[in-house]
Order: structure tokens, then sequence, then C-alpha cells
């Protein structure tokens, strides 16, 4: 991290979020003595002078902080947690206003509309572009337009900070207008060209991104490989960390849609100050004697997906006692068997376009019971699918932790091809969480529109 990011992060922690930790106090407009700022910035390690300080300000590309006419004083011109007033006064708005969010978000857009949670206000944007940007810091953007005219009209409130944002407590739903669905992924031939072209990349160990740059995969996926282990989900260690439990999110979307937007997330969160330090990680929802399951003939499952779009393939293959174990079981139930993989890199969207960098998500490869070949070989048994449901996802849960992933993306496991009443696999999952919500920072759900979509909303608005 280069100097002027850290000092940009230290800025946004000390005037937005936490100036007592930083050993700062802001006033009941958000302004602080510039002297302070300085002596508190050389105590915790980020030196700094007032002519860099001044630089920073003026060249911040969101304009993000102010200086005092006389230079004594600064603030953020807004995005706070704490309590201030801005004493910024109301303001008519454009017809329409925008505002850039991920997939991950839409959910819970469309229940409540847009909610200002930690932060004082809503931000908007005043163009398409900016608003495509600020989205795009957490992943795919999604900018949905807000229908502002309207709102002031019916007596909705709204102000602009002195660096353009428009900001509003609140804006409901009926004021939203959304995109359209999300678009369909490849077909099976090119999804077969797309597998070959992943695994060309990762024996060759880089890829070529859209701006002609060549990216680098040989140290990640070595790692990765070196990584990879193998355990029995009944004799894991207990995890003694505890965490700050975040919030549990459905987001209706994909397993790699969800590992950007919490990347970007994570990034951004470090930027404002909020450090991270576990891992990013998700669930493979695995075959249990195939690694990539079918994804090399274009066969288009979550595991599939995950596989065309990283080095997860030559990673399974380290462990090939898990399929071996599989085969030599025989039975559809199958084992409580998880496959560790850490830091794996992710480096292709759903479509098959190259990421301009990799993302490096933690994987933990387990399959469900298979429900459909149980019941076609007459071996199925409502109590044996949710014990093993049961024991599964107490244990991935549980490897996740002690495999150090703290942001985590979960589904809906053993729900799709594998035939499971996604109500028996939601309810597992929310009850195995209970007594582990304090394992992980942030948990979403990701599961993608359609009839597990809809059953998983439901128990997750609940």
């Amino acid at each position: 991290m280069d100097a002027r990011v850290r000092v940009s992060k230290f800025l946004s922690r000390a005037l937005r979020h936490e100036p007592e930790r930083v050993g700062i106090v802001l006033d009941e407009h958000g302004w602080t003595d510039v002297a302070a700022l300085l002596d508190a910035c050389a105590r915790k390690g980020v030196a700094i002078t007032r002519e860099e300080l001044a630089e920073i300000v003026a060249t911040s590309d969101k304009q993000r902080f102010a200086l005092s006419e006389d230079g004594a004083r600064i603030r953020a011109n807004q995005g706070h947690s704490v309590e201030v007033d801005l004493a910024l006064a109301p303001t008519d708005p454009p017809a329409r206003l925008y505002h850039g969010t991920t997939p991950t978000a839409l959910d819970g857009v469309r229940a409540t509309g847009l909610d200002k949670r930690e932060r004082h206000h809503v931000h908007l944007s005043a163009d398409v572009e900016t608003a495509r940007r600020v989205g795009g810091r957490r992943g795919r953007p999604v900018v949905l337009t807000v229908r502002a005219g309207q709102m002031a009209a019916e007596g909705h409130v709204f102000y602009r900070s002195d660096n353009g944002v428009w900001l509003t407590e609140h804006v409901p739903v009926a004021y939203l207008d959304f995109p359209p669905s999300h678009p369909t992924g490849p077909a099976r031939d090119e999804r077969v060209r797309i597998a070959e072209t992943t695994l060309a990349a990762c024996e060759a160990g880089g890829y070529i991104n859209a701006r002609g740059e060549r990216i680098s995969l040989a140290q990640w996926i070595a790692q990765a490989r070196r990584l990879t282990t193998l355990h029995d989900l009944g004799r894991l260690p207990e995890c003694p960390r505890k965490l700050r439990a975040g919030a549990i999110t459905f987001a209706p979307m994909t397993t790699i849609e969800a590992l950007r937007a919490l990347a970007t997330e994570r990034a951004q969160w470090n930027a404002d100050g909020r450090d991270t330090h576990g891992q990013l990680g998700c669930l493979n929802f695995a075959s249990a004697r195939n690694p990539g399951g079918g994804f090399l003939r274009g066969a288009q499952a979550q595991e599939e997906a995950l596989a065309r779009s990283s080095a997860l393939y030559p990673c399974l293959l380290e462990q090939p006692t898990y399929y071996e174990r599989h085969h030599a079981h025989r039975s559809a139930m199958y084992l409580d068997l998880a496959i560790a993989s850490v830091l794996v890199p992710f480096f292709r969207d759903d479509a098959g376009g190259w990421l301009d960098a990799p993302v490096l998500a933690s994987v933990i490869t387990c399959a469900a019971p298979n429900a459909h070949a149980l019941r076609e070989h007459r071996a199925f048994d409502a109590a044996e699918v949710l014990a093993a449901f049961e024991r599964r996802t107490a244990g991935v849960l549980e490897l996740a932790a002690a495999e150090g992933i703290e942001w985590l993306v979960l589904g809906a496991w053993g729900a799709g091809a594998f035939g499971n009443d996604p109500q028996l696999v939601a309810r597992t999952f929310a009850d195995a969480l209970a007594p582990r919500r304090h394992l992980f920072e942030r948990i979403v759900f990701a599961v993608p529109p359609g009839p597990n979509h809809d059953c998983f909303a439901a128990r997750f608005r609940d």
C-alpha cells in the first residue's frame, strides 16, 4: 500500500468513523484542528506535513475532505458514521438521481428501499457514470434510478454536500427504477471453450486481461495447491476465534458475483479505516466423485462455474483420496469429507471474461447428499438425509473458520442438481449458524433468481 493510500485511509477513519480511537475530537459540524490531526497522525505512525495534507484534500478524486478557509480546520464532506451536523441547507434535487450498488444488495433494496444504514444519509449521484463507479468499487455495478423530483414534491428532503454528493434520509421502493434482470450465461460449447482456456491459463501461470496486461498466477496457484488439504468433518479441532458478528445477507446472484462484490467491499472497508484481516471464502457445492464436476464437458452448476473461473480444479487434483473414498463408498449419501483450498485465484467472471486482477478466495469443497440418486435407487431416507446435512453444515462452517475465512459466501447447497428440498437446506444453515455466528464477520447467501431464490429469501427475511 503506498503512502498516499495509507494516509487517505487514516483520514477516513479519523474524520468519519473513529475519531476517539485516533485521538482527536470532532465538533458538532465534524471539524477538528489540523494541528491536532497531524499530531494524531504522527502518534499512529502516519507522518504527514501540512503541505501534504493540503495536497491530498485538493486532489482527492471525490473531494472527500475539506479545509476551512484559514486552513486551520479539516472535516470529511460526508459519509460519517459518528454523529455530526454538516449544516447543509435543504436543496431541490434534479428530477433524476442515481445510486450505484451491486447485485448483492438488490434483494434488500427491493424489500426496504435504500437505507442509510450506519451512515447519516443515503448517498446519491447526479449522473449515471459516477453511480456506476461507486457500485463498481464493490463488484459488478448495478445503477438504480431515483425519481428524486417526485420524492421532493411529496415531502422528502434532499441536501447537497460540498463535493456534489446528494443526500437524503431514505429512498422508498416506490421511487426506485430497477434495471432489467441478470442475463443468462454462455452456451454449452462456449462453456467448454472457457474451461479449456482457464486450464491453459493455469498451466501457463498467467493470462492477458482486457487492458492487454499480463497477470501472473503462478505463485498463487502453487501456494493454493500446496495448501489444499483433506478433512474429516467429524474430527475438526475447535476454533477459538470470536469476532463481532456482522450481517447475514441474501443476494440474487452467483457465487462468483458475490465473491467479487465482497472483495471490493473489503477493499472499501479498508480504505475507510475499518480494517479486515480474515480471508474471503466460499462453499463449493461439490461432486463427490469428479473434481470440478462436469465443467470440462460444459456442464452448468455452481461447482462447474467455480472451476471455469479459477484455479480450483488443479487444487482439487491434489487430493485424490477424497474422490477415491467416495467411489469406494458407493452410496449417494456420500461421506462427511471436505477439501480446503486456501486463497485460490479467481480470474474470470461468469460469462468467461478475464478479470483485471484476480480475486483470492479460499474454497471449502464438500458434497451434499444426492437426493435424486438416492430416490432412483430407492435408498432415500429423510431422517438420514437431514442428519447428514446437519453434520456437514456444521462441519463446513467450522472448517471455514479454522482455515481463516471470515467473509463467507454460502448458498442453496444441494438444492439444484442433487434435488434436495431448499427449505431443508435453508433451515439447516440457519440452525447451524445460530451458535457459530461469532466465527464470521460477513456471510452472504448467493442464490440466483428462481425457486431456490424465493425459498432462501423467505427464510432469511424472517
